[in-house]
């Protein structure tokens, strides 16, 4: 079967919360969740739709299975914490920016080019509204920082909140509209 990708809507939140929710990587230890990466923070029904609403929320399917997905919002859709640390630490110089994750791909469909297919989509829809989209990966998820290295993003800054260390990477949606 041939995976796809397109903005998710209501049918898709249960699936994307638990796969989100999955891949939190809890009940691993610090060093597993490491290696396998995981997603922070916590989102429920509301926010999902909030984002699907705005910039959107793109998923990979496989024959009705959810493969992957990936969020995009404004900037002030988070107000605090690492979304607005991240914000922050780009500039406003940098021009219209908007928020990319977190994104998650289900272990079976690892290693079949999902995430490249998903940032591909989102960046071919939102590069005529956005110069530059931003991603704050924690420094304890070597999984996340070796895959926006892997795929070139420039890390732009660093940051800390509540005591952990947080790297954040910037890309050109132009520069990911052509690949896959």
């Amino acid at each position: 079967m041939t995976i796809t990708v397109r903005r998710s809507g209501p049918r898709d939140r249960e699936a994307i919360l638990a796969l989100m929710k999955a891949s939190r990587g809890d009940g691993l230890s610090a060093a597993e969740r490491a290696e396998r990466g995981f997603v922070q923070g916590n989102m429920d029904e509301d926010v999902l739709t909030r984002f699907e609403e705005g910039t959107g929320v793109f998923v990979a399917e496989e024959g009705g299975a959810l493969a992957g997905f990936a969020m995009t919002s404004e900037p002030g859709a988070m107000s605090s914490g690492p979304p607005r640390l991240a914000v922050d630490a780009v500039g406003e110089g940098a021009g219209r920016l908007f928020l990319y994750g977190p994104a998650a791909v289900d272990p079976r469909y690892q290693g079949r080019g999902v995430l490249t297919m998903l940032l591909t989509a989102l960046s071919r829809e939102l590069r005529d509204r956005f110069a530059l989209g931003v991603a704050f990966v924690e420094a304890a998820n070597a999984k996340s920082l070796a895959v926006h290295r892997h795929y070139g993003m420039t890390e732009a800054a660093t940051f800390v909140f509540d005591s952990r260390d947080y790297c954040v990477f910037t890309f050109a949606p132009d520069e990911f509209a052509d690949r896959g």
